[in-house]
């Protein structure tokens, strides 16, 4: 235990900010509630084709936004530098969850609503995951794990609660999360003064720099992943909780279980493992969703809940995929909000494109073609685990967070 305590000290120290954890934790509440619960729908005829129309389209919203951040700012800003933005942002998600309680799929006027709040939503969300993202961004992968994981675990114990509660003031308390998390966020990060410092985590955000061809590759790869693990997720997503079950109250509390307990393990291996907890992460991210996979073809209709660990693998490598751009952007000194935009369009991304082939394929599926599909599944996270993005290309993203620590002692 002296040991562990002694080397929390030495690569840690007093760095660990409970605002952050706080903030990052309440805009995951939101994400939770408003995307795998029917709290915001439980008043709509279908509450099921509701929830999955709008993360559909909210998703949607949040690659175009993610790509337009990614690609229109300039070389050295931060989104996180226009307080205006900010409060846009999160006022925009406060919004559109009132309105989906006013949404309907089956009725134009309703379809006008669900449309408009999935714009807001998805804008808004894109913007302060980002927001956030820049907030760890000198801090280091090390303490991005450890807060990350821990404000998502307090995320899934909250979403316990607010469940229990009437549905009409659980939607209250899920449209004011935004609004709390960017009070937060505006309390940890100092804006630019009147001579354009700013005070993105501590740093001057760096200018992009031109990347060698070698970078260049280890980039392509961890996008390619990304896609592959969004892939899979929103695939298994559709099945497990729109093509297969209609969705209820139980179905989201096993969706918290699964994330709940992933998160806590998560949140161990980060303590317990501080100097090697990115590496031992990323493998159990990756463990949590090959069993996920593998248990789909048990799906019936009164056994759907294997499709949770999916949830709870892709929760732990969202957490991973911001640790990698946050080590990329320290690395080799390119604009984190580039890094973030282009890493979350790839996830995204592959999350519609699974969502769709779940709406068209899913349906179709006999047993024996599930448990083919899965297996391919399986297969190709394994193919990117021992080859496409491996621990090596950690380790080479790891170099710069070593470096900068020596630089600072």
């Amino acid at each position: 235990m002296d040991q562990i305590r002694a080397t929390w000290n030495v690569m840690l120290g007093d760095r660990i900010s409970t605002r952050r954890i706080g903030g990052y934790g309440l805009l995951w509440l939101w994400t939770i509630m408003m995307f795998n619960s029917i709290v915001p729908y439980a008043s709509l005829p279908d509450p099921r084709s509701a929830l999955y129309t709008t993360l559909t389209l909210s998703l949607v919203t949040m690659v175009v936004t993610m790509l337009f951040i990614a690609v229109a700012l300039r070389r050295s800003d931060a989104l996180s530098d226009n307080a205006f933005v900010l409060w846009a942002g999160a006022g925009a998600m406060g919004l559109g969850s009132v309105l989906t309680a006013f949404s309907d799929p089956d009725t134009s006027a309703g379809m006008g609503v669900l449309v408009f709040s999935s714009i807001l939503t998805g804008s808004g969300s894109a913007a302060l995951f980002v927001f956030w993202g820049e907030q760890f961004f000198g801090m280091g992968g090390r303490v991005a794990l450890v807060e990350l994981s821990v404000g998502s675990c307090v995320a899934f114990i909250a979403g316990f609660i607010l469940i229990m509660l009437p549905a009409p003031a659980g939607l209250i308390v899920v449209a004011a999360t935004p609004l709390g998390s960017a009070w937060l966020l505006a309390r940890t990060h100092s804006f630019p003064n009147e001579e354009g410092e700013s005070g993105v985590g501590g740093k001057q955000m760096p200018m992009r720099q031109n990347l060698s061809r070698s970078t260049i590759a280890l980039t392509v790869k961890a996008l390619m992943g990304a896609l592959l693990v969004g892939l899979i997720s929103g695939f298994f997503d559709v099945m497990g909780g729109f093509n297969a079950y209609v969705v209820t109250d139980i179905y989201g509390v096993y969706l918290l279980l699964a994330g709940c307990m992933a998160t806590l393990l998560l949140s161990l291996i980060a303590v317990l493992c501080v100097r090697d907890g990115i590496f031992y992460a990323y493998r159990f991210s990756v463990l949590v969703l090959c069993l996920g996979c593998l248990l789909t073809p048990f799906l019936g209709d009164e056994s759907t809940y294997f499709s949770t660990l999916v949830f709870a693998g892709y929760t732990c490598f969202t957490i991973i995929l911001y640790i990698l751009c946050i080590d990329v952007a320290t690395s080799f000194r390119v604009n984190v909000t580039y890094c973030l935009g282009l890493s979350f369009v790839a996830l995204y991304g592959g999350e519609v494109l699974g969502h769709l082939a779940g709406y068209n394929l899913g349906s179709e599926l006999d047993p024996y073609g599930l448990a083919l599909l899965t297996l391919l599944a399986v297969s190709l996270l394994l193919v990117a685990h021992l080859f496409l993005f491996t621990e090596i290309d950690l380790i080479k993203l790891g170099i710069g967070e070593a470096s900068l620590t020596d630089e600072a002692a």
